[in-house]
């Protein structure tokens, strides 16, 4: 559904950065308090926009099969701080048409500008980098590309979706097409597919009896490196096939798995564990996963609606403190689990849709996908950063958060 753009028009007419301002939002009690951790306490610092028709720096010329501009900037489905300044990368997705538009895989460096005093938050885009093989052939988000094709050592197709940084030299990124995750140098060569679980592998026939995998388009979204940077966790955004039941052109069920990875070993080693992540109901689903310290996790959970529609924009703080390791547990059970198991714990964080924060009504944005830390801020809080992804639409714009958090 169109999303109204809130800027004026002076400032819609810049190709490369917009910006808006939000009032500041404190909580009146505390969002999160129990007996063992500190008061969490939330604030909407910013809102940073950009319109749906600006154009990224891939210097590409054509035009997608969709009829989208080959070098139109959206889609943004992670985000990752650099670690210096105000710069961020940021990814996206693997086009318009839902996989229907042969588009180049891409992401992006950004600075992004918060002006804390004057609660603005500048977006303005430095560099569009497009990802390829290790041959150096462009990797797409097209739907035809998923399979190999005769006598092809790897596979083109990329649905780009979680992205993290591995190290100062390389980026991670999930693929819910495989779902597998790639490696990549900054010139945006792939170096590494590590292949996961067959229990995790895309499942052709699901609704076939005693199938596996993942359900299409449910795969891998929600990327993290644990706070000491020991593992990789990869989030599903909903239940595999054998945890749920599909009905009609879903798969439902309210319990999804992280993988978790040894660093030292995640390429080669695919015993990982795993944990249960429980989901608010049958209707959402995970977008995104990001360390806090070394058992807690922000988990950005989500519905599939837009506008006066929405009803589910939530960013949950989940413990995975005592949770089983199901590894060894084929089949978790569509609303009800094997005995024994214990799920991670989750308490809400962060409304999305909260009055208080101005982001509700007809102009709540549908997909709300990525989340990062940046730079502590003067006071001792910590900012998390949300990018919101347009789905390459122009009507809609373009959409980042800043929050301000103190544990």
């Amino acid at each position: 559904m169109a999303l109204q753009y809130l800027l004026q028009s002076s400032l819609r007419a810049c190709l490369f950065f917009a910006w808006g301002a939000s009032s500041l939002c404190y909580a009146d009690t505390p969002i999160v308090s129990d007996a063992n951790r500190s008061t969490v306490a939330v604030e909407l610092i910013a809102v940073g926009r950009l319109p749906g028709d600006s154009m990224d720096l891939t210097g590409l010329t054509g035009t997608l099969e969709t009829g989208t501009p080959e070098d139109q900037l959206g889609g943004f489905s992670a985000i990752e701080y650099s670690g210096s300044g105000d710069r961020y990368f940021v990814l996206s997705d693997r086009g318009p048409g839902d996989g229907a538009a042969s588009f180049s895989c891409r992401l992006h460096e950004f600075d992004l500008a918060l002006d804390f005093q004057n609660k603005s938050l500048r977006p303005t885009l430095i560099r569009s980098v497009l990802l390829k093989s290790a041959n150096g052939e462009s990797l797409s988000g097209s739907l035809t590309a998923v399979s190999l094709k005769p006598g092809a050592k790897e596979s083109l197709a990329l649905d780009s979706e979680g992205l993290r940084l591995f190290d100062d030299k390389t980026w991670i990124i999930s693929d819910e097409y495989g779902p597998a995750i790639h490696l990549f140098g900054r010139d945006g060569v792939r170096t590494e597919r590590w292949e996961l679980p067959s229990s995790f592998r895309l499942c052709a026939s699901p609704d076939m009896p005693n199938a596996i995998g993942t359900y299409p388009n449910r795969g891998m979204e929600g990327l993290a490196i644990s706070s000491d940077r020991s593992k990789f966790i990869g989030a599903m955004q909903g239940p595999l096939v054998q945890d749920g039941i599909v009905e009609g052109d879903k798969c439902l069920g309210l319990y999804t798995r992280w993988l978790v990875m040894n660093r030292e070993t995640a390429g080669r080693d695919k015993s990982h564990a795993q944990w249960v992540y429980p989901l608010t109901d049958e209707s959402t689903g995970v977008s995104e996963v990001l360390a806090v310290d070394a058992e807690r996790y922000l988990v950005l959970e989500r519905d599939s609606r837009s506008g006066v529609d929405a009803k589910f924009k939530r960013i949950y703080l989940a413990d995975t403190k005592g949770a089983t390791d199901v590894t060894q547990v084929s089949r978790l059970g569509r609303t009800e689990l094997p005995s024994g198991v214990r799920t991670i714990t989750k308490t809400l964080l962060i409304d999305l849709l909260d009055e208080r924060f101005g982001l509700g009504g007809e102009k709540v944005a549908e997909k709300p996908e990525g989340l990062c830390w940046g730079p502590t801020l003067a006071d001792g809080r910590r900012l998390l950063l949300v990018c919101v992804d347009n789905d390459f639409e122009t009507e809609r714009q373009s959409e980042f958060y800043a929050f301000a958090i103190r544990f």
